[in-house]
Formats: C-alpha cells, structure tokens, sequence
C-alpha cells in the first residue's frame, strides 16, 4: 500500500507498477492493498473509478488483491468481496483473451540446479498455454519449483502438491497457484494417479481434461535417488 507513501500523487499508478513487477522478476509476492473498494465501507455499490482500480491491479498481474475497512468493518462485507472476486475474473479472462501482460523474465538462478529448474518451469507454462491445458500440476517439497511456474503466469491455474502444511500455507500468496497437501512419494505415477482422483473427487478438473505436470522430486524424497526432473502431458483418468 503505496496511498500514504511521501511522493507526489501523480507518481503513485506508476511506482505501483513499477514495485509490482519487480517483485514479478525478483519471484517475490505482491499484495496490493490500495482501499479498492473504500465507498463500500457505507455504500452497497463502488463507484465505477473504483472497479477500474482493481482491474488496473489485475492487469498489472500482482499476486494477490487486498480488502481491509471493507471486508472486517464496512456495511457489506459479502458484496465488496463479490465486486472484487467478479471484477478480478472478468479481467482475466479479457487478459487470457488478448495475451495481455507477457513480458521478458530475467535470469534468477545462481546454480546450474536452478537454472535447470527455472527453465523446465518456463516450458511447462508455455507448454501448457499453447496446449490450451486445464492446468498444471506440480509436486513440491519447499513450493520452489511452484512459484517458478506462478512467476511465468500461466493461463491455466497451477494445482501445488506439497506434504509440507507451512509450505503448503506460504503458497496461497502466489499468482494462480491452488496449494494442497498430500504425503508424496517416490514414485511419479503413483503421485499423479492420487492426485486425479483428488481433484476429480472435489469437482476440480474432469475425466478427459488435459494437465502439464512438472516434478523433480526424486533427490527431496531419498538422498541415495537421483532427481528426475520431467514434464509431462497427461489426460485426467480415473482407474
């Protein structure tokens, strides 16, 4: 939240844009929080200056919108976050239309691990908008490889399989990511066909549906296996 920061008004939209996508290229989260929906805290309706904001945020792809006087002591809680949860969708979908927000990510990795790892993830994204996937699954111990995948902004939204709850918890702030929590293990297919029924169970993805799946678990799960880092293109199933 910028609002109260000691710069000229005028200079706010553009730091805010500014400080967004750095974060984007630095792979941190960025929550903004700018009084979205402040006429709500008495009125049941925004004002239209105000659903432009939230789709200018939307837009600007930050990880996550914040509502506060809005939603914990305003008039109309639920209404407020309807505005926002329906403005948000609408402007992704236009976003997804129009191949909005592409931009050039910089190199982050330090090893030649992370570079392997930042590069598969940057395949599998575009892998999967090019396929018209459903979404991409990834299995992760520590939510790296996860937010790698949120970092490119995919359009389909990125399940997140973690047997970890703290990581499981620190990935709800990232862009599309849908963290879950489910003991892993060593063997990839076994993984996979778990989580098909999971998500099938749950009304999430359907029999047929096509997924990216992206996993480098082999080394996490055993010290004495060799990581096999892969993606995969896979059709939902249930055996």
């Amino acid at each position: 939240d910028i609002a109260d920061a000691q710069i000229p008004l005028e200079d706010v939209p553009v730091v805010q844009k500014q400080i967004v996508m750095e974060c984007r290229q630095q792979n941190k989260p960025c929550i903004v929080a700018s009084h979205f929906l402040q006429s709500m805290l008495e009125f049941p309706t925004p004002t239209r200056a105000e659903v432009a904001d939230i789709a200018d945020a939307v837009r600007q792809k930050s990880d996550a919108l914040m509502l506060s006087g809005e939603s914990a002591m305003g008039c109309h809680p639920g209404k407020a976050l309807d505005v926002m949860r329906n403005t948000a969708l609408r402007v992704e979908e236009w976003c997804r239309q129009k191949d909005f927000g592409l931009v050039d990510l910089q190199d982050l990795h330090e090893t030649e691990a992370e570079k392997n790892s930042e590069q598969i993830c940057a395949a599998a994204a575009k892998l999967a908008d090019e396929l018209g996937a459903s979404a991409i699954f990834v299995f992760t111990r520590r939510g790296y490889m996860a937010s790698l995948l949120s970092r490119q902004r995919p359009d389909c939204p990125i399940f997140a399989f973690t047997s970890c709850n703290q990581v499981r918890r620190k990935m709800n702030l990232a862009h599309g990511l849908i963290p879950m929590r489910m003991d892993l293990t060593p063997n990839a297919e076994e993984n996979v066909d778990r989580t098909f029924k999971l998500l099938l169970a749950r009304g999430l993805v359907s029999k047929g549906d096509l997924v990216v799946v992206v996993s480098d678990l082999g080394k996490t799960l055993s010290p004495n296996v060799d990581a096999v880092r892969s993606i995969q293109v896979r059709n939902v199933k249930l055996e």
